[in-house]
């Protein structure tokens, strides 16, 4: 749950925004921290920011109708429920960057030495709440919550990322 670039940070390479354009890294001081829903009994763990995050200072925010905090949002409102009932955190709390220049460039994805010092705020975020249920989406996220021992918990179920081929099916299922 970061607040500032902290002892987590030393030697990582997103370190204070150092990878991201000048532009970037004047949106945010600091890493994101997990959303944490007023009745949440359930962990959504995501990959990392998008820039529209990174801008709004929350995780999966989105209003982009094909990105992750979009479908997300159709998918909460198909279940009948609101980021209320979540706790939504990414792997990576910082955002990687744009693979190009080009408008519609994808997000760059975050290198495995950036999800490892990114690990012990994952951790605190898992042991942050009374998770009955935790959903990883995603391969990144995925080999973090394996790499902390979380892989044979019963709670967690591992899903594809909304933007690597998971159907709204699938995701509606997910939150349900």
């Amino acid at each position: 749950m970061p607040t500032s670039f902290g002892v987590h940070c030393n030697g990582c390479p997103y370190e204070n925004a150092k990878h991201l354009s000048q532009e970037d890294r004047e949106i945010r001081s600091a890493p994101l921290s997990m959303d944490k829903g007023r009745q949440a009994t359930v962990l959504l763990i995501f990959q990392a920011p998008g820039v529209n995050e990174w801008r709004n200072g929350r995780p999966v925010s989105s209003t982009a109708l094909r990105s992750a905090g979009g479908r997300l949002t159709k998918a909460f409102r198909q279940a009948g429920k609101t980021r209320d009932n979540y706790a939504i955190t990414n792997t990576v709390q910082c955002f990687p960057g744009k693979r190009s220049q080009a408008a519609d460039a994808r997000d760059k994805l975050p290198p495995v030495l950036v999800s490892k010092h990114c690990t012990k705020w994952l951790e605190q975020d898992i042991r942050s709440g009374p998770y009955t249920h935790v959903v990883v989406f995603g391969s990144l996220a995925r080999r973090a919550v394996e790499a902390l021992d979380y892989d044979c918990d019963e709670r967690f179920r591992f899903i594809k990322h909304p933007a690597g081929g998971l159907s709204n099916t699938e995701l509606y299922a997910a939150v349900s």
